[in-house]
């Protein structure tokens, strides 16, 4: 039951809620709630905590810089949006992780396709397949990971109707600038 992350989080409201009303009172309450609230800010790291997730709220509003007539689309038809960007709960790691860009599952042999138009910077290979990297204008990269076939060659130029290649079973996608990844969950809303 405590399992579910909506579950905790009404857990902890109901508990700092509480703790308000008990710091707000005049009878012995007080006494009680302050030091278990130092207690659980010294040893369990809170502060450090919402220190960090504030930092991240604020670097989260990323907006990708495209000019007025750049047009964007997905890069393929897909399953299921298995991981999108941002953090998340890592059962395997036991703690928080980030996710730099977006995870879909897709029907074997699926086209792709860029998501603007740009240059092929560069393509190589890896574990999971190959990887074609684009750069696009304004400093913007996207990257195609998973691929299992390359229809294009490094140094030209693709538009929105290119082929890249051709993916397996899932296709990682990610965009960046000089400053890090930046969210592309609108496009999957």
């Amino acid at each position: 039951m405590l399992g579910s992350f909506k579950t905790r989080l009404l857990i902890v409201i109901v508990i700092v809620t509480l703790a308000g009303l008990a710091m707000q009172s005049n009878n012995g309450s007080r006494e009680v709630v302050e030091p278990v609230i130092a207690y659980v800010l010294k040893d369990y790291g809170v502060e450090k905590k919402i220190a960090t997730f504030v930092h991240n709220v604020r670097d989260n509003r990323s907006v990708i810089a495209v000019s007025g007539d750049a047009a964007m689309q997905l890069p393929c038809e897909y399953l299921e949006l298995t991981r999108k960007y941002g953090w998340y709960w890592d059962p395997e790691e036991q703690k928080q992780s980030f996710h730099p860009g977006l995870s879909l599952r897709v029907r074997d042999n699926t086209l792709v396709k860029p998501v603007m138009a740009g240059q092929v910077a560069r393509i190589s290979r890896d574990s999971k397949g190959r990887t074609v990297l684009l750069q696009h204008d304004d400093g913007v990269y996207s990257l195609y990971s998973g691929l299992k076939e390359v229809l294009v060659e490094e140094k030209t130029r693709v538009g929105l109707d290119d082929t890249l290649g051709k993916c397996g079973s899932s296709l990682y996608l990610e965009m960046k600038n000089q400053d890090g990844p930046l969210n592309v969950n609108y496009l999957f809303e």
